[in-house]
C-alpha cells in the first residue's frame, strides 16, 4: 500500500485522539487552575443609621470593605453611626471594593441660656439665638411685673439637642396688690404700669373741661391703695379729648 494511503488511514485516529488529549487538558486545567482574576460582583446594601461596627461587620460579609469617612453632625443618629455612604446602596461594585462611611460627631447640642427675669419676647429670642425654641407658657401670680419668667425647663445651663423646646412659666403679675396711684401721669406711662402689673384697662373716660395736659390722668376707679388682684379691670380718666 502507497505511504499515503496508510497516511490518509491513520489520519481519523490521531485527529480524534488530539481532540480528546486537548479537551482532558482543558478539563484538569479548569479544576486546577479556576479563572479567580474574573471579578465578581457585589450589589452594595444600605448601612446608613448602623453604628459604623455594624455596618463593617456587614459589608465584610459580602466581601467589601468599610473605610471611615468623615465625622459629620446630625440631628437625631448618635454619635459613631452611619450618615452617609459611598458607593450609596443599590449601586453594584466589584469584590473587595472599599466603602467609604460618614459618621455622626453626635447630635448637635445647646446649652439653655439665661431667661430668668427677661421678657417673653426676649427669652424667644434668647432661645433662638442658640438653636432652641420656646415651648409651653404657662403664667402664674407673682411680685414680679407681668410677662417676666419665672422658671424654665430645662433649667438655665443644662445641654440639650438642638431644637429642644424649652417651657418658661411667666409672671401673672401680684396675685393681690395695692393699687397705685397714677393720677397725673400721662395715659402711656400709666398705661405700661397698671398693664405690668397684670391689670385691665376699661376704655378710658376723658374731660375736656380740665386744666391740665391733654393726656394727663387726672382720676382712677378703684381709687389708689385700693386692694385688687391680677387681671382687675381700671379705668382711668383722662385730661382733654380723645
Amino acid at each position: 500500500m502507497p505511504p499515503s494511503t496508510k497516511a490518509r488511514k491513520w489520519l481519523p485516529f490521531v485527529v480524534a485522539a488530539t481532540s480528546g488529549f486537548l479537551l482532558a487538558f482543558a478539563l484538569v486545567a479548569l479544576f486546577l487552575f479556576p479563572a479567580d482574576d474574573a471579578p465578581q460582583e457585589v450589589r452594595v446594601p444600605s448601612v446608613v443609621g448602623l453604628p459604623f461596627t455594624d455596618a463593617e461587620r456587614r459589608l465584610k460579609a459580602l466581601g467589601l470593605v468599610a473605610s471611615l469617612g468623615q465625622e459629620r453632625p446630625s440631628g437625631d443618629l448618635p454619635k459613631n453611626a452611619v450618615v452617609a455612604q459611598t458607593p450609596v446602596a443599590g449601586e453594584t461594585v466589584n469584590n473587595g471594593a472599599e466603602i467609604v462611611l460618614d459618621v455622626s460627631e453626635g447630635v448637635a447640642r445647646a446649652a439653655v441660656p439665661a431667661l430668668l427675669g427677661l421678657a417673653r419676647d426676649d427669652a424667644e429670642r434668647a432661645l433662638t439665638a442658640v438653636g432652641l425654641a420656646l415651648g409651653d407658657v404657662t403664667e402664674q401670680p407673682s411680685d414680679s411685673a407681668r410677662g417676666i419668667v419665672l422658671a424654665a425647663t430645662p433649667a438655665t445651663g443644662v445641654a440639650v439637642p438642638k431644637g429642644t423646646r424649652v417651657a418658661v412659666v411667666l409672671s401673672a403679675g401680684p396675685g393681690e396688690l395695692s393699687l397705685p396711684d397714677v393720677i397725673g401721669r400721662d395715659i402711656d406711662s400709666a398705661r405700661g404700669l397698671l398693664e405690668q402689673l397684670g391689670l385691665t384697662l376699661a376704655p378710658a373716660e376723658y374731660d375736656s373741661l380740665s386744666s391740665l395736659p391733654r393726656g394727663t390722668v387726672i382720676g382712677q376707679t378703684p381709687a389708689a391703695g385700693a386692694s385688687i388682684t391680677s387681671g382687675s379691670t381700671v379705668t382711668l380718666r383722662i385730661a382733654g379729648r380723645p
